[in-house]
């Protein structure tokens, strides 16, 4: 059943956020899921290393590039606790990734994080990618996270 599958890799991403969060950095965690297995996991680190482009995202995806051996995931599927921004959502397109599910949205953390006009389904439509994004998959697990963070 997808709805079971979709809770359990989003509680392996929601891991990966609060290692983040322990570690000093926003709770912000994904897996890159293949055939039930973990191909690659990460949670954000951009905070922390100053490196612009150490999102949770980014992190999977190369943890997943780098253990399959290659840089076209066309048979995976991305989960990530939050809606991917738009340099995620570009790198997980070029990956060819065909399934994003996601935890909580922008909006849902409109304090937190900068509104973007664009949402990634928006995205991949403008640049003609066909995905399949799933939202709000333990919604209220990922807002949990962020209870007590707020904007520098």
């Amino acid at each position: 059943m997808q709805l079971e599958s979709d809770d359990r890799w989003m509680r392996a991403a929601i891991e990966e956020a609060k290692a983040a969060k322990a570690a000093g950095d926003l709770p912000f965690g994904a897996v890159v899921v293949r055939n039930g297995e973990i191909a690659g996991s990460g949670g954000a680190t951009n905070g922390t290393t100053g490196d612009v482009t150490d999102h949770a995202e980014m992190a999977a995806l190369r943890a997943a590039c780098k253990a399959l051996g290659r840089n076209t995931l066309s048979d995976c599927t991305i989960v990530c606790t939050n809606e991917p921004c738009n340099m995620c959502a570009s790198a997980i397109f070029q990956a060819m990734i065909p399934v994003v599910v996601m935890g909580a949205s922008r909006r849902d953390l409109a304090g937190l994080l900068r509104e973007r006009k664009i949402s990634i389904a928006e995205l991949a439509a403008d640049a003609g990618y066909e995905v399949t994004c799933r939202g709000g998959v333990l919604r209220a697990e990922v807002l949990q996270l962020f209870a007590d963070v707020h904007r520098a």
